[in-house]
């Protein structure tokens, strides 16, 4: 398996990302990375009924999506997807060698702040993110591949 994205969408595989992302990117495989959606049989079967024909989708959690880019050794283009900062984070720290984040899309609510208009992190997402970004993952913001990315620590 080839990882040619990684991205933060609480939306997870909505209308952006199953249109734009994975056509420019040529992905033939998403998969979610989240310990509790993992779980959740039902909402495992709505997202990969959503896939569009020729993507396949996987929700895994952490340690299975570790397991399953060691075990998968063809060349098709995946991305991964997280619902949050996180799992990411959880992700890397398992030992993942992640190179590059995009944060696409996560909402407001209490104790978030304002990134972007479209952006709204807790100060634990904050530090996260800084972490990432100090162990070398280039982590930007980029709602769509048509706009800029920019680096988060620019914004932060």
């Amino acid at each position: 398996m080839n990882i040619v994205f990684l991205r933060v969408d609480e939306r997870l595989a909505h209308g952006q990302v199953i249109t734009s992302w994975t056509r420019q990117l040529q992905v033939k495989k998403i998969i979610v990375v989240d310990d509790t959606l993992s779980k959740d049989s039902f909402m495992c079967e709505v997202m990969k009924m959503a896939a569009p024909t020729g993507v396949s989708v996987e929700i895994l959690s952490i340690n299975q999506t570790l397991a399953r880019v060691q075990e998968d050794v063809t060349n098709e283009n995946a991305m991964l997807l997280f619902k949050t900062v996180e799992q990411a984070y959880k992700l890397y720290q398992a030992g993942y060698p992640m190179k590059r984040l995009n944060i696409g899309n996560i909402g407001s609510g209490p104790g978030r702040k304002g990134i972007t208009k479209r952006v709204f992190m807790s100060p634990q997402e904050i530090e996260m993110a800084k972490e990432l970004s100090k162990s070398g993952v280039y982590v930007y913001l980029q709602m769509l591949n048509s706009e800029p990315e920019v680096d988060i620590l620019k914004q932060l």
